[in-house]
């Protein structure tokens, strides 16, 4: 009985296709940030240190999750198509020539909607069943 339920859960599980097992994942800013929404392009110029201010005036304060943590992976990967290591290496260039510090390094997402929200001008990645009322879904990263 064990092993019809396990093959009916199987079958069930890989018809709902692979997005299934993946959290959908966000980007979020403080909830009294103002921005109600951003582009990819916008996104990735705040993470990638291009622009340090929101289109209000607010300062940027992106935060990133550890190298460690499958999700940070994940959306590098959704957002330009890189990994951890391409994005570690445009850090460690950036910080070696002077021209600026990587975003700080938080655990979890639930530390990262913390610090969002502790932040006025916080961004982060998290999946979306983290975002609550404190932060504000900006952009959706696309599979």
């Amino acid at each position: 009985m064990r092993r019809l339920f396990f093959r009916v859960f199987l079958v069930l599980l890989t018809s709902l296709g692979p997005g299934i097992a993946l959290a959908e994942l966000v980007v979020v800013v403080n909830a009294r940030n103002g921005v109600a929404a951003m582009t990819r392009n916008e996104v990735i110029n705040v993470f990638f240190g291009r622009n340090r201010q929101f289109f209000n005036g607010v300062e940027a304060m992106p935060v990133d999750l550890d190298d460690a943590h499958p999700k940070r992976a994940q959306s590098y990967k959704l957002l330009v198509g890189k990994d951890v290591s391409e994005i570690n290496a445009y850090w460690s260039r950036q910080v070696f020539t002077g021209r600026m510090q990587a975003p700080p390094r938080l655990a979890s997402t639930e530390e990262v909607v913390k610090w969002v929200a502790a932040n006025p001008g916080g961004i982060g990645f998290v999946e979306l069943s983290r975002a609550d009322a404190r932060v504000r879904v900006v952009y959706e990263l696309k599979r």
